[in-house]
């Protein structure tokens, strides 16, 4: 639960607003393209300690490499310094030889001199006694047996001599020929530690290569990351500012929003309607819709509440003017003829024909002759024809529960289902029904009830601008 809180807390949804000529437009930052943001970030990280870990255990393999192919030149000196060794032994006991056979070869001289020596001696012993002749020759055969066993005893100590300087040749020859088998193999063993070597510090110098792009694009990551940050705070203090600026024009068009509002409701007052009837305040408001629960996260908190909180109040000013915008525009506020006076007023008055006393639902204005008779707001004719002592009517309805009625008119110039936009004539002035001479008699009906229309044209005085001619006949009342 703790790793799952704080996974919530590093990684939210965050919104990013941005202002431009007067239109917000919200960026959205999810959580799976934060967490991608930091994945790709963390694949940039393993790349390059990756790659630092490879460079590293390629120069450990090289440098093994490279030790053992030290070792192997150790040993060839050693096998080379070996061979010498044997060749010089080999030498010494070629010298050795030819002192041997010098020797032998002295041997045999000085056997010959004693062969001459005993010619001589026998020479002399033919000339000396045989007793002479006898020990001398005892004595020379003596001599001579005694050179003779030496002699042996040399050659079988050559021979035994001979005998070791062979095997020991044969063994130089055998060693040198196992040192000449060793030094191919560490030929090849040197020429493929060669052609791996050269490999190995290709690779080295491609993962350099590497290394160095990765260095160069982790430098360039971290500039643009610096200089994204640097955006992002401008960005901030952008956003910071155009908040600021929103909230204060939001808190205009409020406030005037408001004094519309305010000054729209006095108008409606000013008819003797209420403004809240109108409005429909009494009705509760609509709401609704599926329910959806809120993530803590995600509520807007501070500054942005308050942002919220504004913007929604300068929306619901906004909604109440256009309503009363909408109701104004089906109010009958204007006059019915453009020049004209007021001959009789709403309510009680004296009847021009009974001279009693009688409720008199409208207003008389009475005008020139042939004077246009003008809808007082939009609508549609419901009624166009004779109605009694009303004499040549008509009856439009606004909409909203409002109705107005022209009376005692000598012309009618629409009919029944006609849409009539404001001031479009519906006829003419005239004398018809239960009338004493030339007017128009106006009414205006909300709800079923009638209301003072003198109320509604004072109210219309400050909705909209008049003509000069409606301003000189509204004097008159």
């Amino acid at each position: 639960m703790k790793l799952k809180a704080v996974f919530n807390r590093l990684f939210t949804d965050r919104q990013v607003i941005l202002g431009t000529h007067g239109q917000l437009k919200y960026f959205h930052l999810s959580v799976p393209i934060q967490i991608m943001g930091i994945t790709v970030i963390a694949g940039f990280a393993g790349l390059f300690l990756f790659f630092m870990a490879t460079d590293t255990l390629k120069a450990q393999r090289l440098s093994l490499q490279s030790a053992e192919l030290i070792a192997l030149q150790t040993r060839y000196q050693t096998a080379a310094t070996d061979r010498q060794l044997a060749q010089s032994k080999l030498a010494a006991t070629k010298a050795e030889l030819d002192q041997q056979y010098a020797r032998l070869e002295g041997v045999l001289s000085n056997r010959k001199a004693v062969a001459n020596t005993l010619k001589l001696a026998n020479k002399d012993v033919e000339d000396t006694s045989p007793e002479d002749r006898i020990r001398a020759l005892g004595e020379s055969l003596h001599v001579t047996a005694s050179r003779r066993e030496q002699l042996e005893l040399e050659v079988m100590q050559i021979n035994k001599m001979l005998f070791h300087t062979s095997l020991e040749r044969d063994q130089a020859a055998t060693d040198y020929k196992k040192t000449e088998r060793k030094l191919a193999s560490m030929r090849g063993l040197l020429n493929l530690y060669a052609s791996t070597k050269d490999q190995i510090y290709k690779d080295l110098q491609d993962s350099r290569l590497r290394f160095a792009n990765l260095e160069a694009d982790r430098k360039t990551s971290l500039v643009a990351e610096k200089r994204l940050s640097g955006e992002v705070s401008n960005l901030q203090a952008r956003i910071g500012r155009i908040s600021t600026e929103n909230k204060n024009l939001i808190a205009r068009i409020h406030d005037r929003t408001n004094e519309s509002v305010m000054a729209l409701r006095e108008i409606i007052v000013l008819t003797g309607l209420d403004p809240d009837k109108l409005l429909g305040a009494g009705d509760a408001e609509g709401q609704g819709g599926p329910l959806f629960t809120v993530n803590p996260d995600r509520t807007p908190q501070g500054p942005e509440q308050n942002y919220y909180t504004q913007a929604e109040k300068m929306e619901a000013s906004l909604a109440r003017w256009e309503s009363l915008q909408s109701i104004l525009k089906m109010l009958p506020l204007a006059r019915p003829v453009d020049v004209g006076y007021v001959t009789s007023t709403f309510g009680d008055r004296r009847d021009p024909i009974t001279k009693r006393t009688a409720y008199h639902s409208g207003i008389d204005i009475a005008g020139p002759k042939n004077s246009k008779v003008l809808a007082t707001a939009p609508g549609v004719v419901s009624f166009a024809g004779r109605n009694g002592a009303y004499g040549n009517m008509v009856t439009i309805d606004h909409g909203q529960g409002f109705q107005t009625r022209y009376g005692h008119l000598k012309k009618i110039t629409v009919k029944i289902g006609d849409e009539i936009d404001f001031r479009t004539q519906v006829g003419v002035m005239g004398s018809t029904g239960r009338s004493t001479g030339r007017h128009v008699h106006y009414e205006i009906i909300y709800e079923g009830e009638h209301q003072d229309p003198l109320n509604f044209i004072k109210a219309g005085k400050y909705a909209f601008k008049a003509t000069p001619k409606l301003q000189n006949a509204s004097a008159v009342e």
